[in-house]
């Protein structure tokens, strides 16, 4: 159902949704394949300090603990209700929660809107709106938070802490966010699955972590805006990067989309949802790899004050890509000549006779890490530079750990200038673990020079964006 704007009650309760003291599970299961099994289950393997209480009228013990009968049976106050009960007992579970007073509730059943159950659900959405209790889902996996140790769902893992706050709707899509989080190091503050969104809608969540200290950068993933006026207001309240993915907008997806989450995208095109996100300030990726490299960097980043880019590599067919890629996307490198007079002749001190001091600038197959240095250091200094974007291609005399170490000190010795650093590292195994190092060192890093491009591009859209407002 339609909200209008952001629920200040919504917003301020959405903190036990991350953050309870006490969680009851309805339908709370002995059985290891239940949903109601897991939640607890995930809850205990990833650290959750606060009080258990399952539900079920059948069992006296779920997981070791006491079970009760009901949620008004239970002797203590309930912060977060979590409820995996089917569709037909959800009604009289929520009279139970409104009855105890609990601060929110989750719906994680199905067989509601998706398969034509509208009435339904909105029977249930308007019951809770009536007693001021935000209800979020149903038909969601989870939700949770490395940094509070908090996995509630039936969900394998939490991700590796960072600074992207991801919000969808999707939960297979959530779940390989949070998978693609332990491969390859995508740090996130919090994630949640909204499913059908019948109350608690994008705003919300959007407003909630505008506030949130952990979130840097929010990540969203629309299959339908039921409010759209909302979205817009609640972005541009919030003084953080959006990153926004919309699916569910060709022919056939329209019908997926409704059968997936009930989302209704009837008479909207996609030019309707470019207009939305321009006017709200978010950041609109088409695949989903990009929704997830340019979300990190974002996170990780300050934005790009200006287009002087200056790319450093020892491969000049990285540089070509990426000089290419750059053009495609409208943001064309200029030469360093354009950019900073005598900036070509302080770099051209650390490379061979044989390099180009253009832009990419190539210090050549043979370039030491002592090279690099020197060439990302004059880059780096110059006050006419915007953003560094460098690249190693491991030959055979390639040190590639020593040249990520460089990096990383460089990084740490310069961030005071608010210059985005980015690196791609195309090749093996050791490229691989140079990735991870620089993103556990807060660079973003890539494998290929398209996808590093797409981030140094989205840091230039989030810096003007900055400076519309």
């Amino acid at each position: 159902m339609k909200v209008n704007r952001s629920r200040k009650y919504v917003v301020d309760n959405l903190q036990y949704a991350l953050n309870p003291k006490s969680i009851a599970v309805v339908g709370a299961s002995r059985y290891n394949g239940k949903v109601g099994f897991k939640v607890i289950e995930g809850l205990l393997n990833w650290g959750y300090k606060g009080k258990i209480y399952p539900v079920n009228p059948r069992a006296e013990k779920v997981h070791g603990f006491d079970a009760y009968p009901t949620v008004q049976d239970i002797p203590h106050d309930v912060d977060l209700v979590f409820i995996a009960v089917p569709a037909h007992i959800v009604k009289s579970v929520l009279e139970d929660c409104v009855a105890k007073k609990a601060k929110i509730v989750v719906i994680a059943t199905s067989a509601f809107k998706e398969i034509g159950r509208g009435d339904l659900q909105n029977q249930l959405t308007q019951y809770c709106r009536d007693h001021k209790l935000p209800m979020i889902g149903p038909n969601l996996v989870g939700m949770g938070s490395p940094y509070l140790h908090f996995n509630c769902g039936f969900i394998p893992y939490l991700p590796i802490e960072g600074p992207v706050a991801m919000i969808s709707q999707s939960g297979a899509n959530l779940l390989a966010a949070l998978g693609t989080s332990q491969k390859d190091h995508f740090g996130m503050s919090f994630f949640v699955g909204l499913g059908n969104k019948a109350d608690v809608d994008f705003c919300e969540f959007i407003s909630y972590a505008g506030v949130d200290d952990n979130t840097k950068c929010l990540a969203v993933y629309i299959e339908g805006l039921d409010s759209p006026e909302a979205f817009i207001d609640a972005c541009k309240s919030v003084n953080k990067p959006i990153v926004t993915i919309k699916v569910g907008g060709s022919k056939i997806g329209v019908k997926a989309a409704f059968a997936h989450t009930a989302s209704e995208n009837e008479g909207t095109t996609d030019k309707f949802y470019d207009e939305v996100f321009e006017k709200a300030g978010a950041i609109r990726a088409t695949t989903w790899q990009e929704f997830l490299d340019v979300s990190l960097a974002l996170g990780l980043q300050p934005p790009l004050q200006g287009d002087n880019i200056v790319m450093i590599t020892n491969g000049g067919g990285s540089g070509l890509l990426s000089c290419d890629h750059f053009e495609r996307c409208g943001l064309p490198l200029h030469e360093l000549s354009e950019i900073s007079p005598g900036l070509a002749g302080r770099i051209r001190a650390y490379m061979p006779m044989f390099g180009s001091p253009l832009n990419p600038v190539d210090i050549s197959g043979t370039a030491s890490p002592i090279q690099y240095k020197g060439a990302f250091h004059q880059a780096i200094r110059d006050p006419k530079v915007h953003g560094i974007l460098g690249s190693i291609c491991p030959t055979a005399v390639t040190d590639v750990g020593a040249v990520v170490d460089i990096v990383i000190e460089l990084h740490e010795m310069y961030k005071h200038l608010n210059k985005p650093f980015i690196m791609e590292c195309q090749g093996g195994e050791e490229c691989q673990e140079a990735i991870m190092k620089l993103r556990d060192h807060g660079i973003p890093a890539y494998p290929t020079a398209e996808q590093s491009v797409n981030a140094m591009i989205a840091l230039y859209k989030y810096g003007q964006i900055k400076k519309s407002k």
